[in-house]
């Protein structure tokens, strides 16, 4: 199968790295590109995938152990697919998904 990540430098928090594998056997996904890991701010507790979709596809923003957004390349008119496949995964039930609408310059 083809790499989907973008590039190799760039590692993945725990929870990211579990989204990441469900995401590279999601047909319809044409790249991953994981962002830089921000800490939490001391907080703990609850993991959640928080869903911004893009042009590109959708942009989740990962938190657990520390906080990571991740680009998920796809054609726009599949993304809520693709999400819906990670909210239904069974590897991902401990997981909380929301969604909100795109902010400029965040």
């Amino acid at each position: 199968m083809k790499n989907l990540r973008g590039g190799t430098h760039t590692t993945l928090t725990e929870t990211a790295a579990l989204v990441v594998r469900i995401l590279e056997g999601i047909p319809g996904v044409t790249r991953i590109s994981p962002g830089i890991i921000a800490k939490n701010g001391g907080r703990t507790g609850q993991s959640y995938v928080t869903a911004v979709f893009t042009n590109a596809g959708l942009e989740l923003i990962i938190t657990g152990q520390g906080v990571q957004k991740v680009a998920v390349h796809s054609d726009p008119l599949e993304a809520k697919q693709i999400l819906q496949t990670l909210r239904t995964h069974k590897r991902l039930t401990a997981l909380q998904f929301k969604t909100r609408q795109r902010k400029p310059g965040i």
